[in-house]
């Protein structure tokens, strides 16, 4: 008869079985399925989540690129992320499947910080359907023509102001943004920078930047373990707190004040004004800070992005004087010294849009780009894509993709490149020619920049209208020597240069002359909507 072993009993083995199913389990935990993309390494448990950096994901992304190919995927705890590096798989999942892979991530942190209620985060929801309609018909080309007057009336007077403190260029450029924003979507300017419509903005803005970096804050829905920690221990979410209270209370003050404006019978062209007066409507009932946040969302993100995005052009352009010669060249074609270029000069002036593309494949505003989530269970050339994997698809990788003949030398400034590229990227992100496409920095598919137009149109603007009247040149030092321009950019998710020194010198006395006088013929214009 066989010894039964004395510390093997029926009751243990009860016991010991579940226990090494959890260990299993947990060993299994952050473990790469072989029917995923390749990737890097996993560890059991973190997965790949060690190897997240702080900061910074999107020069990660590029090595793991570079590494792994066209499309990889990496394991964070029991999350999947799927990182397209690639325009066909680009086109293939974000632009074609769009029905299953436009929804945003499940992510406790971006939740606080923007309380699911700002349109580039919240999920395909018909609350965020019926704000994308209303923001599509505001912002679109037929729209942004009514607008067109207030642009060009606000970028002579930034031009104007750097005749007077060309210093404060920094400033006079996101006021710009802001007040030009401001009146599209409010009906009221930022007449100085630290007006109600324009520092608050911005600081409101770098509260969602600092919040919402990758890396930056605990991975909760990855681990939901970490979600035993007290909040008063964890900065990153009390940050993210004071961000939503910071942001939704300026709102509603804005939305106070058109109410006030309105009922005073002081009616505007604004999309608040349409709104409020129910001129339009939205599909979806939204409460009083709903309605605060999705047009404080549409004001803040056309603000401060493109006051990113002009902030790089004016830094390359200063490096780069021979790209200022070239534009300069046919300005002075096309417009004299006569006046300032418009938009109808478009067709006639392809090398700003040149200019504009090349800034925003180098330095795009959201280097690592927002995530899709993914609906369902679904399948790439032959490899798993689990439903809830979030798709990225970073610019700043894709723009330094080297064998793709578009981005040849991928780290030097070169508008050049896109010489044969004459359209605005609107038309390029929504056709079927992917190889073709200009670049990626307003994203793709239906979660496409909903402000695109209007973001392609005031940096045409304003890049425009400052190689008109200007030589941008580095800054000197106290003995009159120039300095160095290096290219450095701040943390955050969105992208801007830390602060740098250039100068504006007027090209002649008859550009300055110009600029005078056509100020003095919109600034009634202006004081309409202070």
């Amino acid at each position: 008869m066989a010894t039964q072993l004395p510390f093997v009993t029926p009751a243990r083995v009860v016991l010991l079985v579940p226990l090494l199913y959890v260990l299993y389990k947990l060993l299994r935990f952050g473990n790469r399925d072989k029917r995923l993309p390749p990737g890097p390494p996993t560890v059991p448990i973190l997965g790949n989540a060690h190897m997240i950096p702080p900061g910074g994901l999107h020069y990660k992304l590029k090595e793991w690129g570079d590494l792994y190919g066209k499309i990889y995927s990496l394991k964070i705890g029991a999350d999947t992320m799927i990182v397209l590096n690639d325009r066909q798989a680009i086109h293939e999942m974000i632009d074609k499947r769009s029905a299953i892979t436009s929804d945003r991530a499940l992510d406790e942190n971006s939740d606080i910080a923007l309380g699911l209620e700002n349109i580039a985060f919240i999920h395909s929801t018909p609350m965020w359907r019926a704000q994308r309609k209303i923001a599509s018909q505001n912002l679109g080309p037929p729209a942004l023509r009514l607008t067109a007057h207030i642009q060009e009336a606000e970028i002579c007077q930034m031009m104007n102001d750097l005749l007077v403190t060309p210093e404060d260029f920094e400033h006079h450029v996101k006021r710009t943004t802001s007040s030009s924003t401001s009146i599209t979507v409010w009906g009221y300017r930022a007449k100085t920078f630290d007006n109600f419509w324009c520092k608050p903005v911005y600081e409101g803005m770098h509260l969602i930047s600092t919040s919402l970096e990758p890396g930056s804050h605990l991975p909760v829905n990855q681990f939901p373990i970490l979600k035993l920690i007290p909040d008063r221990w964890v900065s990153s979410k009390e940050l993210s707190k004071r961000c939503f209270e910071t942001t939704s209370a300026h709102w509603l003050k804005a939305v106070q004040r058109v109410q006030d404006r309105i009922k005073d019978g002081d009616i505007r062209e604004s999309v608040a004004d349409r709104v409020i007066r129910e001129e339009v409507k939205l599909d979806v009932p939204h409460s009083p800070r709903q309605l605060a946040n999705f047009l404080g969302a549409l004001h803040q993100g056309a603000a401060d992005t493109t006051a990113g995005m002009i902030l790089s052009h004016i830094l390359y352009l200063a490096k780069h004087p021979w790209v200022q010669k070239k534009a300069q060249s046919e300005l002075d074609r096309v417009c004299g010294v006569k006046r300032l270029p418009k938009w109808d000069d478009f067709d006639q002036l392809p090398y700003i849009n040149c200019i504009i593309k090349e800034g925003m494949r180098i330095s795009p505003v959201v280097p690592t780009g927002i995530p899709h989530r993914l609906k369902q269970d679904d399948w790439y050339n032959g490899m798993l894509l689990p439903k809830d994997s979030l798709l990225f698809f970073a610019p700043h990788a894709l723009h330094r993709n080297a064998s793709d003949p578009l981005y040849t030398d991928p780290e030097t400034y070169n508008p050049d490149r896109y010489l044969q590229h004459t359209k605005l990227a609107s038309e390029y992100a929504s056709s079927g020619d992917y190889a073709n496409r200009d670049h990626y920095a307003y994203g793709g598919g239906r979660r496409i920049c909903v402000g695109i137009h209007l973001a392609e149109r005031t940096q045409w603007r304003f890049v425009a209208g400052l190689l008109w009247g200007f030589e941008i040149l580095p800054g000197v030092d106290e003995r009159g020597e120039e300095v160095g321009l290096e290219v450095r950019y701040k943390k955050g998710l969105l992208s801007e240069p830390e602060a740098f020194g250039v100068r504006f010198v007027p090209r002649s006395g008859g550009h300055v002359e110009v600029l005078r006088r056509e100020l003095g013929e919109v600034e009634g214009f202006l004081r309409g909507y202070e």
